[in-house]
């Protein structure tokens, strides 16, 4: 029974290297006949003129608003995450069930905001720390932006998360259909 192995796995290596021999032969043939050509279409030619970012290189990113990113950010660790949670639950507690909180929880922005506060609040810092004379280099304007990017991106999701909040608080509608899903969710 091994030796019927050993020549099936023979067999099939053998035959692998025979149709590769054959596919190079054909491939060979048909190029010699330019048979692809017949086959091939040209695309309209599409230049995009990247001209209007030229400003992008004039920027040069003051080191200070590193500091202040990182102290915005550490603001917001400080008091609005804490704040969040505090609200969420005393929502909870005012129904009775950890729906809402788990719901909270359960979103994007919140499973996302903590990390992405660290990680910034970091990178400012060392970007602050380790920046010397040199502000003009490309790497310095990249690292910036990305910065000022990512803290653009906190600023939205810290919108959002607000939003949710007072929708919480206020919209007592939606928590209590969120109650409902929660126990229809429960009987099934």
């Amino acid at each position: 029974m091994n030796i019927s192995f050993s020549k099936l796995l023979l067999s099939k290596k053998l035959l692998v290297g025979i149709c590769f021999l054959v596919g190079l032969i054909i491939g060979y043939i048909l190029g010699l006949f330019k048979i692809h050509t017949l086959f091939s279409y040209s695309l309209p030619i599409i230049s995009i003129d990247f001209s209007w970012l030229s400003w992008f290189g004039r920027i040069t990113p003051n080191p200070t608003f590193l500091s202040d990113v990182a102290a915005f950010e550490a603001a917001i660790i400080a008091f609005l995450v804490p704040l969040s949670i505090e609200i969420i639950s005393k929502i909870s507690e005012r129904y009775n069930s950890d729906v809402i909180t788990r719901s909270f929880n359960n979103t994007w922005e919140n499973k996302i905001l903590p990390p992405f506060l660290l990680i910034n609040i970091v990178a400012a810092i060392l970007l602050r720390f380790f920046v010397q004379d040199d502000i003009n280099s490309v790497v310095w304007k990249i690292l910036a932006w990305i910065v000022l990017l990512v803290f653009i991106y906190i600023a939205f999701a810290i919108w959002r998360i607000i939003n949710r909040i007072k929708t919480f608080m206020s919209d007592t509608k939606s928590v209590i259909s969120q109650l409902y899903e929660d126990v229809e969710k429960s009987i099934e």
